[in-house]
């Protein structure tokens, strides 16, 4: 079974771009984006969006891929693959800065996501175990406490008043 919304295909055909390109050692990462390559001594990072959209495109990026491009504007593109069958590589691609791509992005307040384990329940009261605690989080992940709620919250409300 295909999967049609993974970008493993598109960053291939990105990687392929750059080394037409000029670029060289170019390789799909999985930090702090998705390609890095070298050209003229200098190391570049791409962060690929994949879409099939062909008019506007809802998207996110992540806090780790806006601090690379932060710390390397120049050396940094968000890339848009929109898949275009008439492409012999299947993707037309769209490179921004991240000047650029800032233009088009905002900040929402922030959500807090959870992962409950619904079979291990007693009285629907959800016990706390071992099952619950190790719930598909990622590492990189903050566990929810109120004290680095509120600190988020309060961050979020002092750039909002800006």
């Amino acid at each position: 079974m295909v999967n049609k919304k993974s970008d493993v295909k598109a960053k291939e055909a990105f990687v392929a771009y750059l080394n037409n390109c000029g670029y060289e050692n170019a390789k799909v990462i999985s930090k702090p984006c998705d390609i890095s390559a070298e050209k003229d001594g200098k190391k570049w990072y791409f962060e690929i969006k994949m879409t099939s959209k062909q008019d506007v495109y809802f998207g996110a990026a992540t806090m780790t891929e806006w601090e690379q491009a932060f710390k390397t504007p120049e050396f940094f593109r968000f890339v848009i693959a929109i898949t275009d069958e008439s492409q012999e590589c299947g993707f037309r691609f769209i490179q921004l800065t991240p000047e650029e791509m800032m233009e088009h992005s905002t900040i929402p307040p922030f959500k807090v996501y959870f992962n409950i384990d619904l079979q291990d329940k007693e009285d629907d009261k959800i016990e706390k175990n071992e099952k619950n605690k190790k719930a598909k989080r990622k590492k990189i992940a903050l566990k929810l406490t109120e004290s680095i709620f509120n600190m988020l919250a309060d961050a979020f409300k002092k750039a909002n008043e800006k």
